[in-house]
């Protein structure tokens, strides 16, 4: 079954010069050695682990700014800022896309684990898509670049701590990774000392491998300070984007209802 892909377009200037560079991550992949069952005592023991180091993942809201390097057709970056506000009972999302020089927002999204709402502040119609990837669209060249949602989406939210309780979850204690299936794609989870460092996701119906690198301060897992995503073509392997998210003036706190409408 196709995805369906929403495409907006960013009214940003892309900056050449002064730019930061994006760390790079590398793919690790599918590890050799065996994958347990959950059912497997080593696996039920790993995930115990994993389990008495949940952080909960509060409700809460913060600012952050997106720096999205391209490198098809040519090397370029793009800067914006926004806010993004989580819910941890209802695992909703709202960001709010902002042009780094008037603060002025441009589009809100609300996602939950289900489906993604799209809505331009220039028009009242609001798109309604399943859940999974973004396409951002450069005005200038009309080049579409992919944004693998789902992986951002488990970092912001913590829903991987559903997946991997999964029954057909398989884990490979060794590395500390857990592998799961999903109709759209095949994702691994690394965890170091209880904490997921890093999420990879192989495609073949999107036609593309992502990877998620997270980072955080040592006195707060969640929010995280910072999300790195990397995404590659499956038939070319040249990358196509990278995506840093900085969270700033994170505040763990409810979020009212009313938040997640348009």
């Amino acid at each position: 079954m196709m995805i369906r892909l929403f495409v907006f377009i960013l009214i940003l200037q892309f900056v050449a010069c002064q730019s930061t560079e994006v760390e790079d991550p590398n793919f690790i992949g599918k590890a050799d050695g065996k994958y347990l069952p959950a059912k497997d005592t080593s696996s039920k023991t790993f995930l115990k682990e994993v389990l008495d180091k949940n952080p909960n993942f509060p409700s809460f809201k913060s600012d952050f700014s997106m720096q999205i390097q391209t490198f098809v057709p040519k090397k370029d970056n793009v800067y914006l800022d926004g806010k993004v506000f989580v819910s941890k009972d209802t695992k909703q999302v709202k960001i709010q896309l902002m042009d780094q020089f008037f603060g002025m927002i441009f589009t809100e999204l609300v996602a939950n684990g289900e489906q993604i709402q799209i809505k331009p502040t220039s028009t009242k119609e609001i798109q309604t898509l399943p859940m999974g990837d973004i396409l951002i669209q450069d005005p200038n060249s009309g080049k579409k670049y992919t944004i693998p949602f789902p992986v951002i989406y488990s970092y912001l939210t913590g829903n991987y701590i559903s997946e991997i309780q999964n029954q057909k979850a398989r884990f490979n204690t060794d590395d500390s990774r857990v592998y799961v299936t999903k109709p759209d794609g095949e994702y691994e989870y690394f965890f170091k000392e209880g904490s997921l460092d890093r999420l990879e996701l192989t495609s073949g119906k999107r036609g593309l491998k992502a990877i998620a690198i997270v980072k955080t301060s040592a006195n707060q897992v969640h929010p995280p300070k910072e999300i790195t995503t990397k995404v590659v073509s499956l038939d070319t392997e040249k990358e196509n984007v990278l995506i840093q998210i900085k969270l700033k003036k994170s505040q763990i706190t409810e979020v009212s209802p009313q938040v997640f409408r348009f």
